[in-house]
């Protein structure tokens, strides 16, 4: 009876999740999504504040010398200034290496801070009857966190998804223009596959074995044409000549070994198929790979 070594979902989700936090964060990286998010955050903490009056903050400055609008106002403004310092002057002092998503939040919660700083200066500058105390920042802190969170991870959820779609659309144009039209000598379709499946093309007289992956099994067919002709179309894709009558692709390669007999290969998802490395193309394997054994 075999065993199978299970790992605790805990375990399992733990381990995914560590994984992700040590992963570089280059949402904020392109100049304008900094601008976007800084601008984004202004106005929509406006609105918020303007038309929810979260924490009752409307009630805090009814009959104060700056109407509730205004106050809303200049601490949208305080935002965008802390945010703008934040993105465009303290984040140089990061260096050239890109935050991972562990710092990254930890660097909102910087950006939080410092923005809390800012209004809670203005605030108590722009009205006698408040002092500069710590309760009175920490209360600061707790409703610019509160306040800004939500915009925030809305523009770095949009830059997300924007990115993901973007790499999607890259790899779909891609895949339609390196899909491989394998034909015979007589220009006749046989065979169409991406390049990746593609494994081995071993000559024999006047015809070609194509080795390919359909799925997880493993094809062969066979094209009556010759591996001059298909060369070119082949050569830069990945592949190369491994003998006079054989090709492979490099990225399925999985060793190079001398033996008795000289150098051969073995491809994956083909290790039962041997296949010879001549003399006339050894110096491109030994310049790619180094021989076991």
């Amino acid at each position: 009876m075999k065993h199978t070594l299970t790992l605790p979902v805990k375990e399992l989700t733990g381990s995914l999740l560590l994984t992700w936090l040590k992963l570089p964060c280059n949402l904020l990286a392109p100049v304008k999504n900094r601008i976007s998010l800084i601008l984004f955050c202004g106005g929509f903490s406006f609105l918020f504040m303007y038309i929810f009056s979260p924490f009752n903050m409307n009630q805090w400055y009814e009959g104060g010398p700056q109407t509730v609008t205004s106050v809303f106002g200049i601490f949208s403004l305080c935002g965008i200034a802390g945010l703008t310092i934040s993105q465009f002057g303290l984040i140089r002092l990061k260096g050239s290496k890109p935050l991972t998503n562990i710092q990254f939040m930890a660097w909102f919660l910087g950006e939080a801070m410092l923005i809390a700083i800012i209004v809670n200066v203005v605030n108590v500058s722009i009205h006698d009857y408040l002092q500069y105390s710590w309760l009175e920042y920490m209360d600061t802190l707790k409703y610019a966190f509160g306040v800004l969170a939500l915009p925030y991870s809305m523009a770095t959820g949009w830059f997300y998804a924007r990115e993901k779609v973007n790499e999607l659309k890259s790899r779909t144009e891609e895949n339609k223009e390196t899909v491989l039209h394998i034909r015979d000598e007589y220009d006749k379709l046989t065979l169409t596959l991406q390049p990746s499946n593609l494994l081995l093309l071993k000559a024999e007289d006047n015809y070609v074995h194509i080795f390919y992956l359909n799925g997880t099994v493993v094809k062969k067919e066979l094209v009556r044409n010759s591996l001059k002709k298909l060369e070119p179309q082949l050569s830069g894709l990945g592949f190369t000549r491994s003998h006079r009558s054989y090709m492979v692709n490099l990225s399925r390669v999985i060793l190079f070994k001398k033996n008795a007999k000289g150098h051969y290969l073995l491809i994956d998802g083909l290790e039962d198929v041997t296949i010879p490395v001549s003399t006339s193309y050894l110096s491109d394997f030994v310049h790619r790979f180094t021989p076991a054994g």
